[in-house]
């Protein structure tokens, strides 16, 4: 058989430092000098890692920020280099080993500035040190996937901002909000033709959707809408696009469909829009389509307990109860350990179905609940789930 068709793929799974010294060595381009450099650099690094981490006088961290050193190079080399082994070389000759570590870690705390999530104005989020801890072990082919996921939302985050700053509303006047309801509700405006366009109030919003019900969408909506694209920067376009095509097949039918009350419709989706202004004047205008939905899942329940039974449900996914069964409270601690336990549920259903005059007020309740919350209910050394439904039985209602 010609030796052209026994060719075999090797895979190498040294790290990418490791290869490119021995390249660089081998080909004559790193000499003796640059290795007696990168051996007296290296401990200096990784006890500043270690340092840094924890401490350098226990031999664990001391080897884990080997193991980190090593990768921060390999991350920066292979990056910079695009994974050609004659110019990873050429810049580890021509650069000190504690710089390309460094240049590793500075990709990283890029990484980490970006935004987890598409929310704006996000107050919780990972420390930059939990987040070097977990990231300076991770391939360059993670870091590449994880900047990419968040550049996206980076990008939804721009392009929210442009649509609420043609629509009146500057940057600073957003709280923490998901960016896909600003855009959501700036092709709504559009579509209905408001005039003036700006981000509506509650009052605007019920006035939308009673006029699409009753008129449709309006022809001069959808060429507005059509010139507002147009004048979209492309960078924007398709996430825009994506809102659009989720009020057009999700919303739309159903504001359009005079069978579905509008009483429930303005309380399932208003969460999914972004409102403007909203104060006393406009609470009247939600107290009737939310105080009987309200009154159902809390049933009549004002207590902390009740109310915090019920979050710690939607925090789960689990159908939300003010009180629960030992059974039941031990499948929801299995089930917030298998499938999450999130902060934002709670506060979409504070803002979509409590009374206005209470919701500032238990917001506050579950902001400060949630840290505690989520430590015993997801400490995997509880295996017994004692602490936890002590936890539960202590603060909600369990009975």
């Amino acid at each position: 058989m010609p030796a052209s068709s026994q060719q075999v793929a090797l895979f190498d799974d040294r790290p990418f430092f490791e290869r490119a010294l021995v390249y660089g060595v081998r080909e004559g381009i790193i000499d003796h000098d640059k290795i007696n450099s990168i051996l007296n650099d290296a401990p200096k690094g990784m006890l500043q890692i270690a340092n840094f981490f924890g401490t350098a006088y226990l031999r664990p961290n001391v080897e884990a920020a080997r193991a980190r050193m090593v990768n921060l190079v390999s991350l920066h080399l292979e990056d910079s280099s695009g994974g050609d082994l004659e110019k990873a070389a050429r810049s580890l000759r021509d650069h000190t080993f504690l710089s390309l570590s460094r240049g590793g870690s500075e990709m990283l705390k890029s990484l980490w500035a970006m935004p987890e999530d598409a929310s704006y104005a996000l107050l919780l989020r990972q420390s930059q040190k939990e987040f070097l801890a977990e990231w300076s072990l991770r391939s360059l082919a993670e870091y590449r996937q994880e900047c990419e996921r968040r550049q996206g939302h980076q990008t939804a985050i721009s392009a929210a901002l442009w649509f609420a700053e043609k629509l009146g509303v500057p940057a600073s006047g957003i709280s923490t909000v998901a960016v896909e309801s600003i855009i959501r509700t700036a092709i709504l405006v559009y579509l209905s033709a408001t005039t003036p366009a700006s981000l509506p109030n509650a009052a605007g919003l019920i006035a939308i959707f009673d006029a699409i019900r009753k008129k449709g969408v309006p022809a001069k909506g959808r060429k507005h809408l059509k010139e507002v694209f147009k004048a979209l920067p492309e960078a924007y376009r398709t996430v825009a696009s994506r809102e659009l095509k989720r009020v057009e097949s999700e919303d739309l039918p159903r504001i359009l469909d005079a069978s579905e009350a509008m009483n429930r419709l303005i309380q399932e989706l208003e969460p999914l829009y972004f409102l403007r202004d909203f104060g006393p004047e406009d609470a009247s205008l939600f107290d009737a389509a939310v105080s009987e939905d309200w009154q159902r899942i809390t049933g009549g329940k004002t207590d902390d307990n009740s109310l915090l039974t019920i979050f710690v449900c939607l925090a789960a996914a689990a159908p939300a109860k003010p009180a629960l069964s030992k059974v039941a409270a031990r499948a929801l601690i299995r089930k917030a350990r298998s499938d999450g336990f999130q902060r934002l549920p709670v506060l979409r259903f504070i803002r979509a179905s409590a009374p206005y005059e209470m919701q500032d007020d238990l917001e506050a309740l579950w902001q400060d609940f949630f840290p505690e919350a989520e430590g015993f209910l997801l400490d995997a050394t509880d295996t017994t789930l004692s602490e936890a439904l002590a936890f539960l039985k202590e603060n909600c209602s369990v009975v």
